[in-house]
């Protein structure tokens, strides 16, 4: 089953690039401006700090590095899952999503097979860009870049469990396009250090919605701010977090009415 998942994704991948394809030129100009668009974010916050004391506890370089991990995985989210949701809500109001109950493989596995988005290599482009900077001249220690990418990994089950619960909306709620807006209101807990909130924010964006491992620790580990006992401590509440996801589509998907009554 591992196998015909792999399979599949990689038959939508390969027909998602040819499609993109067909309009080489438009790609281009999407993905450059994509590129330059997250390129730009550092420069503004190297303007911030020169007008001002800049984010308490953190350098310009760091917060580059802070700043360059949170477009690394919202580029990756981009790329790999971001298209799930639309197609969960295109299906669902135009009832044509039959076929996904009809066919002999998971709908949740079918829909994240559906998720990739070309456009997100861009994002990532820049994402990893601004860390490598960001690494080579705050001098990071190498061995660190092992937890800095597991971070990396659960960040983007966070990011993925926040796709699942806006694609499980659009079977609770009719037209639903908005909901999937869901996700970036979560992400913006995510573009600041943790030490901004209040102690009961806190609280909320590290253990009930996660959102500070989308920036804050893959960052902070590499940093030395957090010790690396922080994964353990971190990895719980994710796992929660996708557990909570995956048992609001198994409800959210019962509520679904076929197309033909």
């Amino acid at each position: 089953m591992r196998l015909k998942f792999f399979e599949v994704w990689k038959r939508n991948v390969l027909l998602s690039v040819s499609e993109m394809m067909t309009h080489k030129i438009a790609f281009f100009l999407l993905c450059l401006s994509l590129f330059f668009g997250d390129i730009i974010i550092p420069l503004v916050s190297s303007f911030i700090y020169k007008a001002s004391s800049g984010i308490p506890g953190w350098t310009l370089m760091q917060f580059i590095l802070f700043q360059g991990t949170l477009i690394l995985v919202l580029g990756l989210w981009h790329l790999l899952f971001a298209d799930m949701p639309w197609v969960a809500v295109h299906n669902i109001t135009e009832g044509t999503f039959d076929n996904f109950l009809l066919r002999p493989f998971s709908c949740l596995k079918l829909l994240t097979t559906m998720g990739f988005d070309f456009d997100g290599i861009g994002e990532v482009m820049a994402g990893v860009l601004i860390v490598g900077i960001a690494f080579i001249s705050l001098k990071l220690k190498a061995v660190l870049l092992v937890y800095y990418i597991i971070f990396i990994l659960l960040a983007l089950l966070f990011q993925y469990s926040l796709t699942i619960i806006a694609a499980s909306f659009s079977f609770i709620f009719v037209q639903s396009w908005r909901l999937i807006e869901i996700i970036d209101m979560v992400s913006k807990f995510s573009r600041y250090p943790i030490n901004i909130y209040n102690p009961e924010m806190q609280f909320v964006i590290k253990f009930v919605v996660p959102a500070a491992i989308a920036s804050y620790y893959p960052a902070s580990i590499l940093l030395g701010i957090e010790p690396l006992t922080s994964l353990i401590k971190m990895s719980i509440p994710v796992f929660v977090f996708f557990t909570f996801s995956l048992l609001l589509w198994n409800f959210a998907i019962k509520k679904y009415t076929s197309a033909g009554g």
